[in-house]
């Protein structure tokens, strides 16, 4: 019996929570094609083979431009020295670009924590690609202790990956029961879900700009309850976007939701959802901690 916790990090958009997902086999993080998707460190809970494999999905690394992405690049950093290995995520398809040299350097900075280098999204690059990839790595970003070639997507390479891990785990312990597949309270997944189907649904400009805070929970007889949510966006014309053409954007980003959501909790709940403007909001250091984003060190 064995166990670990394995801080999963990289640039944005490198495929982090699409992993950790398929990983657990459940739905534990929020995907989409758009970078920052992840704001704050999700668990996701592997027990396989009688060990146990704590994944930490952690925000994209990247040099902030305001105080959520100060939080978000923070919380990936903190949790480095912490966990009992590193493992390391680019995208085999892309360059190595400056972004994954950020990364590597805060990895580094953690010297003591083992790192394996992940090289995703394999399924997009033929054999030359790959062999040239490879030469890529040792030149830019240096020597591992284990390198594992995969795609999250479609679970290729998913055994290689657990047997590059099992050495860093702890001998003799479980950290959380075996029908556990992550720790995040019941209200953080209705939060993340509602914010994912935002994602889908929106252009550009909008998913950096949404943030979800849960107002009050009426609690009923029948047991379904009903959560009411603000959504808060930066400015005037993101809220039409938003409610959409007589509501309906609003309405449909509520039905999904509130389906997804049904299936993930196993049991019946209202959505009543508002959309609300509360101006650079991301910049705003008593807001963000309101939402616990943003923590003093």
């Amino acid at each position: 019996m064995k166990a670990g916790f394995i801080a999963v990090v990289g640039r944005p958009n490198v495929g982090k929570s699409t992993l950790i997902n398929k990983l657990v086999n459940e739905k534990v993080a929020i995907v989409s094609n758009k970078a920052g998707t992840t704001r704050d460190t999700i668990k996701g809970i592997l027990n396989f083979n009688d060990n146990q494999y704590i994944f930490v999905d952690t925000p994209g690394i990247h040099k902030p431009k305001h105080l959520l992405g100060e939080h978000m690049t923070n919380s990936a950093v903190k949790i480095l020295r912490d966990v009992d290995v590193i493992a390391f995520v680019i995208d085999a398809s892309q360059e190595i670009s400056t972004g994954d040299l950020f990364v590597c350097d805060k990895i580094k900075e953690a010297r003591r924590t083992p790192r394996i280098l992940i090289v995703n999204k394999i399924d997009k690059v033929n054999d030359e690609e790959l062999e040239a990839k490879r030469a890529e790595i040792k030149e830019k970003l240096g020597d591992f202790d284990g390198i594992v070639e995969l795609s999250g997507q479609y679970a290729i390479g998913i055994p290689k990956l657990l047997t590059a891990l099992d050495p860093f785990l702890e001998e003799g312990m479980k950290y959380y029961p075996d029908d556990m597949y992550t720790d995040m309270p019941v209200y953080r997944i209705i939060t993340e879900v509602v914010r994912e189907k935002i994602l889908e649904r929106t252009r550009e400009e909008i998913p950096h700009s949404v943030a979800i805070e849960i107002l009050n929970v009426e609690k009923r007889d029948n047991g379904k309850d009903k959560f009411n949510i603000n959504i808060y966006v930066e400015r005037s014309s993101q809220k039409g976007i938003i409610i959409g053409k007589n509501g309906k954007m609003l309405k449909e980003i509520g039905i999904e939701a509130r389906k997804e959501i049904e299936s993930l909790i196993g049991r019946d709940i209202y959505l009543e959802l508002w959309v609300k403007v509360k101006e650079d909001w991301r910049k705003k250091k008593p807001f963000l901690k309101e939402l616990g984003y943003f923590q003093e060190s």
